[in-house]
């Protein structure tokens, strides 16, 4: 594979990711081997990493593609991503497109792109036998490759460990294209996640499809992991990014509430507060258990950031149905809510149900609309109750900083403290109108 290596690095490649945090990541390690380059204009190779979360997704990737051509006539065209697995076939009729690599073949691609140079390649869809298949996770090992994992100024890297989904959540097509769960080997993450921290990263952010059923099938679980990191922890601090609540449970939220490695940062996805549409929902969540989990979550660390998603207008929600979403969750010690009005993805339960019972759409969004108010309320709330209190704060770009418990705040620190990537312990200080902070040195 030395050959590939070097033709690998002769490439200089752009990347534009859309969608999700393991997208990102996904698209981050495809291009590893190759020069990033410094515009899209300077690109030999546009790799346009999708997504397929909804049709309206697909559309934004198409018109993306579209775009970049105009913008360099000459370099070569790649798709992958969760758009590349739903919608191959008719990216492939695109002119504009040159190669659609599945999820399966992107650890390929120097090799497909030496193949697709001498004509090799049978037609513009390219599969994970054309060239040996991908490493499904990119763990760090081997001198030199950890700062592939790391954004640019050094202030976070983000770690996908695990991939997959067996749940059958009515509005999701991520399952159909994700395949089955698998995860990276439980030692290969805590040897990753203690390189990074030794190398000066401050944060290190697992990924996954469905992180809380990491380890499923191989003995392990990301339970015992952060139980790893505890008995040995890491220079560095660790944030998990979105668990399943019924598959994270009560000892896995308690133990990241505890944890001293652990950011108290939990974000468990809900969707809906009423019973009626979590079930056609096919959540699996029950409402009274959702809200012991959160409340116990909070009760044992009230420094707990508790974060959750929201779909607005999920086919024939009725007035009543919204009313108790707005209840449950205003009874709820959320800081934050992402609000997302429902849009229909071609392929699952939740189209054929829009088919039948669609909400209108003035209604979607004005539901949307009072979500996200009740969020920012929630989001001040939180802001108010940390004004007084300290914690531990990487410094990012601007001027600004991440708290641990995930508030992105102003930093009035020494300028030699306010380097990117530091990490200082700051007072937060109310500024402002109700609910503003900054960041004092302590």
């Amino acid at each position: 594979m030395s050959d590939l290596s070097t033709n690998a690095r002769l490439r200089r490649v752009h990347v534009a990711a859309l969608g999700c945090k393991v997208s990102r990541v996904d698209a981050v390690a495809t291009a590893a081997p190759f020069v990033r380059a410094a515009s899209v204009a300077g690109a030999d190779v546009l790799l346009v990493h999708g997504c397929a979360v909804t049709d309206r997704a697909g559309r934004d990737g198409r018109r993306l593609i579209r775009r970049l051509r105009r913008a360099n006539g000459t370099a070569t065209i790649v798709v992958s991503g969760c758009l590349a697995e739903k919608d191959a076939e008719t990216l492939a009729q695109m002119r504009d497109v040159d190669l659609v690599v599945p999820l399966a073949a992107r650890g390929a691609l120097p090799a497909l792109l030496d193949a697709l140079d001498a004509g090799l390649l049978p037609g513009k869809l390219a599969r994970a036998s054309d060239a040996g298949a991908a490493a499904l996770f990119g763990m760090p090992v081997g001198d030199g490759t950890t700062g592939l994992f790391v954004d640019a100024d050094r202030t976070r890297a983000f770690l996908k460990i695990q991939d997959g989904c067996r749940r059958r959540c009515a509005f999701c097509i991520v399952p159909s294209l994700r395949g089955a769960e698998r995860s990276a080997a439980s030692a290969d993450v805590a040897d990753a996640i203690r390189r990074l921290g030794g190398e000066g990263v401050p944060e290190v952010v697992l990924t996954g499809v469905h992180l809380a059923a990491f380890g499923a099938g191989s003995g392990g679980s990301l339970l015992s992991l952060l139980d790893d990191l505890e008995r040995d922890p890491p220079a560095c601090r660790v944030r998990l990014s979105s668990l399943e609540p019924m598959e994270a449970g009560e000892e896995l939220v308690l133990r990241v509430a505890a944890s001293r490695v652990v950011v108290p940062h939990l974000h468990l996805p809900l969707q809906s507060g009423s019973a009626g549409v979590l079930r056609r929902m096919r959540r699996g969540i029950v409402p009274a258990r959702y809200r012991a989990l959160a409340l116990g979550a909070v009760r044992a660390n009230p420094r707990l950031h508790l974060a959750t998603d929201l779909i607005a207008g999920f086919p024939a929600e009725t007035d009543a149905e919204h009313a108790e979403t707005l209840a449950f969750v205003e009874a709820l010690p959320f800081a934050s809510l992402h609000v997302f009005p429902f849009s229909p993805r071609s392929g699952t339960a939740g189209a054929s149900l829009h088919a039948a019972a669609p909400v209108p759409a003035r209604t979607v969004a004005a539901r949307a609309r009072a979500l996200r108010r009740l969020g920012e309320a929630k989001a001040r709330a939180f802001a108010v109750r940390a004004a007084g209190t300290t914690a531990d704060c990487v410094v990012l770009r601007g001027g600004r900083g991440l708290t641990d418990h995930y508030l992105e705040v102003p930093l009035r620190l020494p300028s030699g403290d306010s380097v990117p990537g530091r990490r200082v312990s700051v007072r937060l200080v109310a500024s402002g109108a109700e609910g503003g902070l900054e960041a004092h040195p302590c």
